[in-house]
């Protein structure tokens, strides 16, 4: 098993962190519980290890789903919640089921991905560029036996290379920069890494991401 596959569940911790701070407001509005919280502040808890939140958070986007089952990211937002339960689940074979059912329904939402999705403003990019590169960083993040890796590193390569995302600024697509470059590393593809850390550099040379980036490939 490679170091990757050791570290699957607090990798996608990490990620789902990073994904707090950029969900739409949208959710912050579609639930709030009895004290006060909204879905936001829910997702924000249980991305810190928080089952009772990741639990409240699930049955929110549940019933939400049942208004809209086709909404693309209502379901990708699913699936990353699906991740944290597989990440928070003490049992092997739990891990193993939530982590399986939260690469289903990420890639049920790339299916519903359609021409408008990627005209919708949505977290600084568009509402397609978010999904995909949210379904790309958790699909590196697999344990060889699911064959994930590979997808996902390719949809990274396509979305740093498409000219629809070239289009939007550095600061909200750095995540997605920053997790090129470590994907890059993963798969001993350091030529790769270098050249993305290096647009980072060309791009924004203080960012804290480019800085990281930068420190990861030793340049």
């Amino acid at each position: 098993m490679r170091a990757t596959d050791k570290t699957l569940y607090t990798a996608m911790g990490a990620i789902t962190l990073l994904f707090v701070s950029i969900l739409s407001v949208n959710f912050q509005s579609a639930y709030a519980s009895p004290v006060g919280m909204t879905l936001q502040d829910s997702y924000a808890e249980a991305a810190y290890g928080d089952t009772g939140s990741n639990d409240q958070v699930l049955k929110a986007v549940e019933n939400l789903l049942l208004q809209y089952p086709k909404d693309p990211l209502l379901t990708a937002y699913y699936g990353s919640t699906l991740a944290i339960k597989a990440r928070d689940s003490w049992a092997p074979w739990n891990r193993s089921k939530y982590t399986k059912e939260g690469l289903n329904y990420l890639n049920k939402a790339l299916r519903l991905l359609d021409e408008d999705s990627y005209s919708k403003p949505y977290s600084g990019l568009n509402e397609g560029l978010f999904i995909q590169s949210l379904a790309a960083i958790t699909f590196v993040s697999m344990p060889d036996f699911l064959q994930q890796e590979e997808k996902g590193y390719d949809m990274l390569q396509g979305i740093l290379d498409s000219e629809n995302f070239q289009y939007y600024p550095f600061e909200p697509r750095a995540w997605i920069h920053r997790a090129a470059v470590k994907a890059a590393l993963s798969k001993g593809d350091k030529q790769q890494a270098l050249e993305w850390a290096i647009e980072m550099y060309r791009l924004a040379p203080t960012h804290p991401y480019t800085l990281e980036a930068m420190e990861l490939v030793e340049a």
